[in-house]
Parts: structure tokens; C-alpha cells; sequence
């Protein structure tokens, strides 16, 4: 009876981390990466994107994304194509190294305020991760997510976000 009970648990552990990693599956990047595309985004323009990044607890406790590094990413047909796959989970193989010299970075203040200046106009996918620890069954548990979102900024013009799920 208990080599049966430890077996049915075993296999019911085994289906569970198959079930986990298949939701995880890499994706392989197929787009071509065109330079060309991202030309637009280099140097320096006239548009400035201001936003604010955080999440709710299930307790409406406000967590900001206070220090962490939010990403400002052209939108091209090879950014898309990571995009969406990010919104799957999907890991994402063959990246090629040239795409990360067009994303721009800035960090989060402690009320997860966030700026980019004297950027190029055009339209651009905006992410941030937020992620604290909550007591759980087994310890602490990290809990959170990758904040996400797209927008469009023209020359000379400044677009305030907000960015939380």
C-alpha cells in the first residue's frame, strides 16, 4: 500500500514538472534581424516617454517598481517577435546580439517613476520587472510579474504610462 501511495505521488510529481516545462517551451526566433528597421531609434531625438510602474497585492498594497531597470524596445518585426513570445513565457533562443545596442534602459525612483529623454519618435514596447517575496507553505515565495506595454511617442512629444496589470 505505501509503495503504491509513494508511486502514484511520484508519477503525479512527473506529470506536474512535464505540465510546467511545457508551458515554458523555448521559442526560436525565426524573424530575420534587419538593421535597417532600427535605424530610426538610434541617437537622439525629441520625444520623451514618463511613466510609473507597479503592481496590487491581492490586499491593495501598492508595490512599486522602486530601483528596477525598466526597458524602452523599438517595435520591429524582430522585437515583435520576442515580444510575443515573452507574453507566452517562452524563453527565446538565437537572439541576435545587435538587437540589445537599440533597447535603452532607465531605472525606477522609489515610487517606480521612470523617464526616458531625448529619444528618437516612433512606437516602442516599455517593460519592467516587479517581483517581492511573500511568506509561503515552504518558505518565502516570489510573487509579481514583468509589467508590459506598448506606445507611441511623435517628435517633440512627451507620453506619460502608467504600467501595471
Amino acid at each position: 500500500m505505501l509503495l503504491k501511495r509513494w508511486t502514484h505521488t511520484l508519477f503525479g510529481l512527473i506529470t506536474a514538472a512535464a505540465l510546467i516545462a511545457g508551458c515554458a517551451r523555448p521559442h526560436q526566433m525565426v524573424t530575420p534581424f534587419n538593421e535597417i528597421e532600427f535605424l530610426p531609434y538610434m541617437g537622439y531625438g525629441t520625444s520623451t516617454i514618463q511613466g510609473q510602474a507597479f503592481l496590487k497585492t491581492r490586499g491593495g498594497q501598492v508595490r512599486y517598481a522602486a530601483g528596477n531597470t525598466v526597458s524602452l524596445i523599438p517595435v520591429t518585426s524582430y522585437s515583435s517577435e520576442i515580444w510575443q513570445a515573452s507574453l507566452y513565457g517562452g524563453m527565446v533562443n538565437g537572439v541576435d546580439g545587435r538587437w540589445h545596442i537599440y533597447n535603452r534602459n532607465a531605472t525606477a525612483d522609489g515610487f517606480g517613476n521612470f523617464e526616458f529623454t531625448n529619444i528618437p519618435a516612433g512606437e516602442y514596447y516599455i517593460e519592467c520587472p516587479i517581483f517581492w517575496e511573500v511568506p509561503g507553505r515552504y518558505g518565502l515565495e516570489r510573487t509579481g510579474a514583468v509589467v508590459k506595454k506598448q506606445t507611441k511617442v511623435g517628435p517633440n512629444q512627451t507620453v506619460k504610462v502608467i504600467m501595471t496589470e
